[in-house]
């Protein structure tokens, strides 16, 4: 789920997005979790199936996290 870049995604406290494949995440823990494979060689970001394979979810305010919270709403990725 890209964003057009005219959506307001605010990036403050330790919210990021992805410069490689423009998704945004709720931490860094969440950003270091959608990375794999090895440094220096063949590290990407995960598809969104393989972050939500990893227990990964995307809130309904479009940031992924790290694991999904009953506190907030989760949207089907």
């Amino acid at each position: 789920m890209k964003r057009n870049l005219g959506d307001a995604m605010k990036l403050t406290g330790d919210r990021n997005q992805c410069p490689s494949c423009g998704l945004h995440f709720n931490s860094t823990a969440a950003f270091d979790k959608h990375r794999t494979g090895k440094f220096e060689t063949g590290r990407r970001c995960r598809t969104q199936d393989e972050m939500t394979g990893a227990g990964m979810a995307l809130r309904a305010d479009g940031f992924w996290v790290s694991a999904p919270n009953p506190k907030w709403a989760e949207v089907a990725a």
